[in-house]
């Protein structure tokens, strides 16, 4: 296993540079917090490798404005050596987050 980034905080959209110390066919595993403006409505975070995406943490929003937790995903990658980006953006635009989200990334072999 291989930490991208642990507990990273802040706005989507969200840049996370890594080098990857292994290259194969691997798993990317993410899991982070946000909140929608809206009462009930879909959301959550689109999660893009080197600009192509990967897969999204969806989730459906009961309440406005609460910090909830995402399930946890997994995607599948043929990720190559060397320098890579991970971007996460918001599903919709009433998906957002603060300085009171986190979001963390790993590499799993």
């Amino acid at each position: 296993m291989f930490t991208i980034t642990q507990n990273q905080s802040g706005a989507l959209p969200q840049v996370i540079p890594f080098k990857a110390p292994i290259a194969g066919n691997v798993t990317i595993a993410f899991s982070g917090t946000c909140w929608s403006k809206a009462a009930s409505s879909a959301g959550g975070v689109a999660v893009f490798l080197d600009d192509k995406p990967i897969g999204e943490a969806p989730f459906y929003f009961n309440a406005a404005n609460l910090h909830t937790a995402l399930p946890t995903q997994l995607f599948p990658v043929m990720l190559k050596p060397g320098n890579h980006t991970i971007t996460l953006k918001p599903l919709v635009p009433n998906t957002v987050s603060d300085q009171h989200d986190f979001f963390s990334l790993w590499v799993l072999d």
